[in-house]
């Protein structure tokens, strides 16, 4: 009888998927009725949304912008447009974060009750001719966004290139708004959740509030162990999703604790927001931020209304300190960084081999930077060093592979270690196919440019490493290389790129020519300079996650810049030293306000954030 009643309450609880759908699902939004799909373009998506498959609909998206506005006017409201998606072809997965924006900021009730006061809600992809009338384009808007109209059509204010999504973070950007307008009041919360909303959380820590209230703020110092002891005792939903949160940021899996708050109360919006994080996208992953470490809970106060979740550091040692407490927490229990959902192309079978490459990376990284805080890198690099050597781990012969072996290579280099080194060199042999090239989708000079790079590394550790590779792989890259250092994008018989579209590769490619004694220094020194000469093209599409710019893409941003001081390490002193200063400034421009750094939000901000710490270590010596 016992069983059956237990049955039968769970036949009547909503299913993990069902409660993901109720995301976003209170905000009365205006909507162009656009649903994004994942890998939209390779899915076979007209470049202007998938209304190219829905023959019978078409969205008029001007009379939707004149019906906000007749609201806005009855209402005396601004208008709040939230765009998922700009025309184009530089994003291919603008669902992740749509979905990201879904299961935090339109599914927080202090957000929500706030739209909903305060704003007349418009939900619209912006086609081209929508664009063209707004001046609003690829690149200079960067989904997701919002866009803030008055009831007249004016523009007064655009939040995009969002990469960090925190539900009181996106409260307080659009109060800031709010506040242009002298007769915008919020709504008198109590004094805790206040002080907590503005990322105040020391002093909540000051107040007699609730347990609830406590708990939130250690858990935005970071002071988990105490957050965790607050929130324990209570059993409100949100208590309970919090803590989830802080088991996924101390390492553990959050999931027992996400279906934790579905048992609890299957009708708050915190049971939807958990089981966002529950169920699996398209890509094998679970579709919510949080288990990807998009969602945040340590605020930081804005001062103004922000234009993106970007926030400028001052100093390089400030910036990487936060960028390693960053990289710490996001360490797995069990020593991986796999917060990665690389997982196309062709199938989710390569996600070992990403996770395995971000975590040879983000281990370099902390090796680099220990002196920050030793006994913490200490143990992560315990954790990590285990992982590192489990060749079982990977899926060999599929993509990225190559990948993980050369990152590998250099983590291992780093500690002398030369039985793994040898262990690794003989497998990167077997690879070399009989043109020279290395693959890691397919044979390309860029890869085949870090496999010889890594290969120097390992050999100036003590490997072994056998001549015939470096012979080979240099014809290889003879075969595709243009004036100037240009190379192919792949090895098709396509001629050399144009200058820019090679940028992301040149400085790598002739690094390499030059350790396989086929060029001259002077070659290195024009290929990094190649890269300055169109760094802001590469910059413009950092934040977007398919070839956007020709061949640019925002997951070369940092490939290349790493590789591109490698290089210019290569040279003699003032060469050098120009390229690593310019680099410090550039890196200093770019953080998240979250500590991190991130170019494709699908490669995830583990690989962004050891990247840009390695690119900073490179700067100083």
């Amino acid at each position: 009888m016992i069983t059956a009643a237990i049955l039968a309450l769970l036949l009547q609880q909503p299913s993990e998927e069902a409660l993901a759908k109720k995301c976003d699902s209170q905000i009365p939004w205006l909507s162009d009725g656009i649903e994004l799909i994942d890998m939209e373009l390779a899915a076979g998506h007209h470049p202007n949304f998938p209304e190219a498959h829905q023959p019978s609909y078409k969205a008029d998206r001007p009379a939707l912008i004149e019906k906000a506005k007749g609201l806005a006017l009855e209402k005396n409201r601004l208008i709040l447009w939230y765009c998922p998606r700009m025309y184009g072809l530089h994003m291919y997965r603008a669902v992740l974060t749509d979905r990201y924006m879904k299961a935090t900021a339109f599914t927080d009730p202090g957000v929500v009750d706030l739209i909903g006061r305060n704003f007349v809600p418009l939900r619209m992809c912006c086609d081209e001719e929508t664009g063209r009338k707004l001046n609003l384009k690829p690149f200079d808007f960067v989904e997701p966004g919002f866009i803030f109209m008055t009831a007249d059509g004016k523009i007064v204010h655009k939040i995009d290139h969002i990469r960090t999504f925190n539900s009181d973070w996106f409260r307080a950007a659009l109060v800031s708004v709010l506040r242009q307008n002298p007769d915008f009041k919020d709504e008198a919360a109590e004094p805790a959740v206040q002080l907590r909303r503005a990322g105040k959380f020391e002093e909540v820590l000051k107040l007699d509030c609730s347990a609830l209230q406590k708990g939130l703020a250690l858990l935005g110092l970071k002071r988990f162990d105490e957050a965790r002891k607050a929130l324990e005792p209570l059993s409100d939903p949100e208590a309970l999703y919090h803590l989830a949160a802080i088991d996924l940021w101390t390492g553990k899996d959050p999931a027992p604790g996400l279906r934790s708050v579905i048992r609890k109360d299957a009708a708050s919006p915190w049971a939807w927001r958990a089981a966002a994080n529950l169920v699996n996208g398209e890509d094998s992953l679970p579709q919510g931020p949080l288990v990807h470490h998009f969602e945040d809970f340590f605020y930081r106060p804005i001062d103004g209304a922000p234009a993106s979740t970007r926030l400028a550091g001052k100093d390089v040692d400030v910036t990487v300190r936060r960028a390693v407490e960053f990289l710490l927490d996001a360490q797995w229990e069990n020593g991986e960084w796999r917060d990665s959902r690389y997982a196309y192309w062709p199938d989710p079978k390569i996600l070992p081999n990403v996770w395995m490459a971000v975590t040879a990376l983000s281990a370099m990284a902390l090796s680099e930077w220990r002196d920050v805080d030793p006994k913490r890198i200490d143990a992560a690099l315990r954790k990590a060093d285990v992982i590192l050597r489990e060749d079982k781990r990977l899926n060999a012969d599929q993509h990225e592979e190559i990948y993980a072996l050369a990152f590998r290579l250099h983590y291992f280099a780093g500690r002398k270690d030369l039985p793994m080194l040898n262990r690794i060199v003989a497998r990167v042999g077997a690879l070399q196919d009989a043109q020279g090239f290395w693959a890691h989708e397919y044979p390309n000079p860029f890869i085949t440019g870090v496999v010889i790079h890594a290969l120097e590394t390992a050999k100036k550790a003590g490997a072994e490493v056998p001549g015939v590779m470096y012979r080979r792989g240099a014809e290889a890259l003879l075969s595709t290389r243009g004036s100037g250092g240009r190379q192919t994008y792949r090895c098709d018989g396509q001629p050399p790129d144009n200058e820019k579209s090679s940028m992301s590769r040149t400085a790598l490619c002739e690094l390499a020519l030059f350790e396989c004694g086929k060029l001259q220094l002077s070659d290195v020194a024009a290929g990094v300079e190649a890269y300055w000469k169109f760094v802001d093209r590469l910059e413009a599409v950092r934040l977007c996650d398919y070839h956007s710019d020709g061949r640019l893409a925002g997951f070369f941003f940092f490939h290349a810049g790493f590789h591109t001081l490698e290089a210019a390490r290569a040279l003699s002193g003032p060469a050098r030293e120009a390229t690593q200063k310019r680099f410090r400034e550039h890196l200093l421009a770019i953080p998240e306000w979250d500590g991190s750094f991130v170019d494709s939000h699908e490669i995830g901000k583990s690989y962004g954030t050891a990247m840009a710490l390695l690119q900073f270590s490179r700067c100083r010596n």
